[in-house]
């Protein structure tokens, strides 16, 4: 039985606002009436230029986007709405980053890796079939709850950003990055440990070390709160004792323990999508 997303059994937040972007009133419209068959209320629109309008006035969680459009077309309204959600972040007003699923007619591979490397994050094929539908909805969704629980943790525009460093035929950047962070903090922490636990004259230089080296690695991964508590137990060496940093070091182990867990998820996504680029 399908899960409506006002199912008070389902773990979906309700409501899940769905925008249908496609030109063809009679593919909108069947595509409008699946999506009120598995419960999504949805607006529809007809070309990419009011899909820009309508995401400056409603906070839409999914896009139903069609890749052919006129005037603008869902490659370029999709980049336009990345864009805003990029700068967003960076002047401190981040917005939920919509779920955008590409509708096509085209089975090509290359054209649906077109699609991931336009910032969409999913596709289905045209003619839309409701269970194809229904399974990239709740995939959405999926992602949707996971990204909630991973912006708590790790700056979504600081991954964007490494995403964007990403060159034809060369290894993600981002799960690179991710497994040198991973390979390389905990030793920062065993140096700490270490220095704190030594207490002798060398401790208080390998402590700021030891500091800079995570506080650096985790602003680059977006690790903000990893970074605070580094900045935390820096000032906190500096102006007392380093018999005040241990509760701060306990601190930090479970923040690092949650940004791992929360880079390990990130990497298992990217993969997701990278095995969805090399789908035959």
């Amino acid at each position: 039985m399908t899960a409506s997303p006002h199912d008070p059994e389902s773990s979906t937040p309700a409501p899940v606002r769905v925008l249908v972007a496609e030109d063809s009133p009679l593919n909108q419209q069947v595509a409008l009436k699946q999506l009120e068959k598995l419960g999504f209320p949805a607006d529809g629109v007809a070309d990419g230029a009011a899909v820009l309008e309508a995401v400056k006035k409603s906070p839409y969680d999914i896009i139903l986007m069609d890749c052919q459009m006129p005037e603008l077309s869902g490659y370029e309204a999709t980049w336009h709405i990345r864009q805003a959600e990029k700068e967003a972040g960076r002047t401190g007003h981040a917005r939920r980053r919509v779920y955008i699923i590409a509708m096509t007619a085209n089975t090509r591979a290359d054209h649906r890796e077109k699609c991931l490397e336009a910032g969409m994050d999913d596709y289905i094929n045209k003619p839309v079939q409701l269970p194809e539908l229904e399974a990239a909805l709740h995939r959405g969704l999926a992602d949707r709850a996971l990204q909630r629980a991973l912006d708590a943790v790790i700056d979504p525009v600081v991954i964007a950003g490494l995403g964007q460093l990403q060159m034809p035929g060369k290894p993600d950047p981002v799960v690179e990055l991710i497994d040198l962070f991973l390979e390389e903090a905990p030793a920062h922490v065993a140096t700490l440990e270490k220095a704190v636990a030594d207490n002798d004259a060398s401790s208080l230089s390998r402590t700021f070390n030891a500091l800079s080296r995570l506080k650096g690695s985790a602003g680059n991964l977006g690790a903000r709160d990893l970074a605070a508590l580094c900045d935390e137990m820096e000032q906190t060496a500096r102006n007392w004792s380093l018999a005040d940093v241990p509760p701060l070091l306990e601190r930090t182990r479970e923040e690092l323990d949650r940004v791992r867990h929360a880079l390990e998820k990130i990497k298992q996504s990217r993969a997701r999508k990278a095995s969805r680029r090399r789908a035959p």
